[in-house]
């Protein structure tokens, strides 16, 4: 995590709740009962029902919980009556009696129950992983063989399986695409490539990106880099008819409000002098890249959680957690700006983890989106022809 005490810039107070509910009450937008965002997302394990966020107990695809929109259910578990049960291939009539699943082109999904496919067939990820020293453990943990097979398997079985997808991989200062895939391609393409041989392009990639960004002290910056990327991209990486997926990974902000010179504070004349566009014109940007359609594009967000403050750091930083020790509370920094961008996401696009949670849980929380937010934002996602 980040460990320099003397970099960054003041930004106690920056982050505040948002008032929701009864007069006086302190509740931030995404929290529980509190409201959802614009885009209806919630903080992790919550659900917006009629514009707030809430607990369910019940999450979908569980045994005895309602089916994903396109009747897939967790492994072992079939989805009979759009509910997910132990049972197999059947599901009820009206009389109480049962009859075998007819086949009308759908397919089965991995767990022998029915499965519609509807909305997207193919998926572009793109992976913008902050390339300090201090995400060395993230990065080994995010490329590790098994960890990168798991998630990957995950992808393949997105709306109902035979997901076709492409994976590309670039740092936090503009650093393009970075890796070597299939004919000469800068990403890795399921078309091309075994899931093996993408995990080993993968893992060299990733090891590559540490240390190597180049990015000024305080400017790290993985949500306008995947911008930069992909706009300026010549490589065809894009797909008309593909669910976007940004996978933002760090532990600081994307050009953190607490990192810009000028704020003020013992470590003013340490800051960035990079002056960041809007999070709303930096969402805006790729929706267009994506034809104008926000069905199309989706985020996971894996970085401090701005409602969380363990405390603060020498330059009075905001710190989500602060690490071993105590000596310098800057394990990781508040992500403003990369909440606020999933949260601008339509629907349940959008997916925030706390990079807090540990190393080893990156890949996790990435997995849970996939199986989660981004399976039903690709249910729901009809490309144009």
């Amino acid at each position: 995590m980040r460990w320099l005490a003397w970099v960054g810039a003041l930004g106690l107070g920056i982050v505040s709740g948002w008032a929701c509910g009864s007069a006086g009450a302190d509740c931030s937008i995404g929290s529980q009962a509190c409201s959802c965002t614009t885009g209806g997302a919630c903080d992790p394990n919550l659900t917006c029902v009629d514009g707030t966020c809430v607990m369910i107990d019940c999450p979908v695809g569980s045994e005895g919980c309602t089916c994903t929109g396109g009747g897939a259910c967790d492994p072992g578990l079939a989805c009979e009556n759009d509910i997910c049960t132990a049972g197999g291939g059947t599901e009820g009539t009206d009389d109480g009696d049962t009859e075998a699943i007819p086949d009308i082109g759908g397919g089965a999904d991995s767990t022998g129950g029915f499965c519609k496919q509807t909305g997207c067939a193919a998926v572009d990820m793109l992976f913008a992983i902050d390339s300090s020293l201090s995400m060395m453990e993230e990065i080994d943990a995010l490329s590790g063989s098994q960890s990168f097979a798991s998630f990957v398997q995950d992808l393949e079985a997105l709306n109902c399986g035979d997901i076709d997808y492409r994976i590309g991989l670039t740092n936090d200062n503009d650093g393009g695409f970075i890796g070597f895939g299939a004919n000469g391609n800068p990403w890795f393409d399921s078309g091309e490539m075994t899931a093996e041989e993408i995990s080993s392009a993968f893992t060299t990639a990733a090891g590559s990106v540490l240390g190597n960004g180049g990015t000024a002290i305080g400017c790290e910056h993985v949500l306008a880099t995947a911008l930069s990327t992909l706009a300026l991209d010549t490589s065809g990486f894009l797909r008309d008819d593909a669910l976007l997926v940004l996978v933002l990974i760090t532990d600081v902000d994307d050009h953190g409000s607490y990192d810009q010179a000028g704020f003020g504070g013992p470590c003013d004349g340490f800051l960035c002098t990079e002056t960041p566009q809007e999070v709303q014109t930096i969402y805006d940007q790729l929706v267009t890249l994506k034809g104008g359609d926000a069905q199309g594009l989706a985020a996971i967000v894996v970085a401090g959680d701005p409602n969380v403050t363990e405390g603060l750091n020498t330059c009075m930083q905001p710190a989500s957690c602060c690490g071993v020790g105590g000596l310098e509370c800057g394990q990781a920094h508040h992500a403003n700006r990369l909440y606020e961008f999933a949260g601008l996401q339509a629907g349940t696009n959008g997916f925030t983890g706390n990079i807090c949670e540990g190393a080893n849980q990156v890949p996790l929380l990435i997995q849970e989106a996939l199986t989660n937010n981004i399976d039903l934002a690709c249910q729901t996602y009809e490309p144009e022809g």
